[in-house]
């Protein structure tokens, strides 16, 4: 118990000296993340309040309740992101706010950059959904945000089972500190790998979305429309990871950003082999007109479309795979019931 004690209080005190020498610049990098994560959840949010709306203008029913709910829902969502933002803005952080400083301090001690390998994995992610520089910043807080909690999870673990040992708990206490340590670990692990749950959803759905995309962009540039008229029209024209990308290419131009920058951050946050073909050959046409860009168009579309297809007939055979052992396992359920009556049926 002791032992636990004294371990608990030195572990405390490693995540003390780290977040007491926490300097202003490591503070300030931690709150820049912090911002920006809102920043981009009000951003996201007003293109669906848009897009709602303007379905709701192009349908003339303003009485949808569907509609209405998740316009209702999409508002609290905006007031929330604003109202953290703000506070942000005026610096003010909650303690578990805080807990991320220790670890931005530690990777600091250990000469941890952009170089690492896990930094370089993890930012590689990160920018397939924010902006290049967002993406080194939220990879850096990621980081700091585990470390900070890891430490503070042993400290826990270390302290509870002192305690628990100390109260007569016996075997009791390791879960006991297991659950102590769960807490803090958790904390700091789940939005670590929510990454890659963001990114494997985000291509799912670039990947099912893209067919019904360049359809629409072939057939309107078919019918004689420029690019960049029919990229806005399709944008609008669903909802989904890619109609949202491209709405954001729309922002971009409303913005005054270049095409080719704004084609270009397309290509790396959607990160697709298809809209890279698509992005890349609609900056390379610019200047060309529409002839050869939709011959490009109706190529992606009977090449996207085949790809989809083998897709799906993957996907099928892939679930038929995982439903072979429930499938076998209710086979041999059902024999046993047949064949148990039948044998306590005869004498031996």
């Amino acid at each position: 118990m002791i032992i636990c004690m004294i371990a608990a209080t030195a572990c405390f005190l490693v995540f003390c000296f780290l977040f007491m020498t926490a300097n202003n610049s490591i503070v300030g990098a931690m709150l820049t993340c912090m911002k920006e994560t809102q920043v981009e959840t009000i951003k996201s949010t007003q293109i669906e309040m848009k897009l709602l709306v303007e379905e709701m203008q192009k349908t003339n029913d303003l009485t949808d309740k569907k509609k209405i709910a998740q316009g209702k829902k999409l508002k609290k969502k905006l007031d929330e992101a604003q109202k953290l933002l703000d506070s942000l803005n005026k610096n003010k952080l909650s303690a578990l706010d805080m807990i991320p400083l220790a670890g931005y301090r530690l990777m600091q001690l250990m000469n941890w950059d952009s170089t690492n390998d896990l930094i370089k994995k993890m930012n590689q992610k990160c920018v397939q959904f924010k902006e290049k520089k967002e993406a080194i910043n939220y990879t850096y807080y990621l980081l700091a945000s585990l470390f900070g909690n890891l430490i503070l999870g042993v400290t826990a673990f270390l302290a509870a089972l002192g305690f628990a040992l100390g109260m007569g708990m016996g075997t009791r206490s390791i879960v006991v500190a297991v659950v102590a340590f769960a807490v803090f670990a958790l904390m700091g692990y789940l939005p670590y790998d929510s990454v890659n749950s963001i990114v494997n959803k985000r291509a799912e759905e670039i990947e099912r979305e893209f067919p019904q995309v360049v359809s629409k962009l072939a057939l309107l540039t078919v019918a004689g429309m420029e690019v960049n008229q029919a990229w806005k029209l399709a944008s609008k024209s669903g909802h989904g990871t890619l109609y949202t990308e491209m709405n954001r290419v729309n922002i971009d131009f409303d913005n005054n950003v270049p095409p080719v920058e704004a084609y270009s951050k397309f290509i790396t946050r959607c990160n697709n082999n298809y809209t890279t073909k698509l992005a890349t050959a609609i900056i390379q046409n610019m200047s060309k007109g529409n002839s050869e860009i939709v011959e490009l168009f109706k190529s992606l579309n009977s090449e996207s479309w085949m790809e989809h297809k083998h897709n799906a007939r993957r996907m099928g055979e892939k679930i038929q795979s995982k439903l072979m052992i429930p499938t076998m396992l209710m086979f041999l359920g059902i024999i046993i019931l047949i064949i148990v009556p039948v044998m306590s049926g005869f004498n031996f």
